[in-house]
């Protein structure tokens, strides 16, 4: 029998992985101890970097996992059908994707068939907007560039990732103007969060910033620093469970 998931935090950014020589099983376990100690209630896990793994996971403990997948626009139809099938087989909550890598601006309209296939089945749109760590062309990513895709898509969910360096103030600006516009921490690490999303955070938008975790070998830091955080109790759990549990229409 199955225990009762912690009603702690949801992250939506884990990264669940297995060690050389691992089965899926052993790794499936490992997971569901780390996420126990650090009172994680539900992970949403990437099903496209370990599928084998991936699919253990939501088969074995569908309470404490969900699905979130990359998206490449630049398929076509054959993502869109991608798309589909994993939202018909799989608890898919999140599309994830990264302008500066696929060298395709996020408001191009080669985007558009991918934001409407995600309205239509009320799957949240996860973005990195801001300058990335690879040595890419930014411009794919800039701010600005979110604005027309929420005015052309109002019941889009639209996430953005990280912390929109160096346009934060924008990020928030936006997110005042577009009530389906949020941000998710990870893959910064809270601590890092900049001054102005931080502070609106714990102010007007405390039902717009969500928390999410990094990498594998940092994940405990994040943990750490999510309960060193300066935020008013009210908006912490918004930041640490709650919005991103409506954002993601977990249930």
């Amino acid at each position: 029998m199955q225990r009762p998931p912690p009603r702690g935090v949801i992250d939506p950014l884990y990264a669940l992985a297995r060690a050389r020589r691992e089965s899926a099983g052993g790794a499936v376990a490992a997971a569901l101890a780390e996420l126990d100690r650090f009172g994680v209630e539900r992970a949403g896990i990437d099903v496209g970097d370990d599928p084998e793994l991936a699919h253990a996971a939501l088969a074995s403990h569908p309470a404490r996992f969900f699905a979130r997948t990359e998206v490449d626009p630049r398929r076509g139809m054959e993502e869109l059908r991608r798309l589909a099938r994993l939202a018909r087989e799989l608890p898919l909550r999140l599309v994830t994707a990264s302008p500066a890598r696929l060298f395709v601006p996020v408001d191009d309209k080669r985007f558009y068939p991918v934001f409407a296939a995600c309205a239509e089945r009320g799957l949240a749109f996860c973005t990195s907007l801001g300058v990335p760590e690879e040595p890419v062309p930014f411009s794919p990513q800039k701010v600005e560039r979110i604005d027309a895709v929420a005015c052309d898509f109002p019941e889009l969910r639209i996430v953005m990732r990280g912390g929109c360096e160096p346009w934060p103030a924008l990020a928030v600006t936006l997110m005042r103007r577009h009530t389906n516009l949020s941000l998710v921490s990870g893959p910064l690490p809270p601590s890092e969060l900049p001054a102005e999303l931080l502070a609106f955070a714990n102010e007007d938008g405390a039902h717009q910033v969500l928390f999410a975790s990094g990498e594998r070998a940092s994940r405990e830091r994040f943990y750490k620093e999510l309960l060193e955080l300066r935020l008013a109790p009210p908006a912490r759990r918004r930041f640490a469970r709650d919005n991103a549990a409506r954002i993601l229409q977990l249930r």
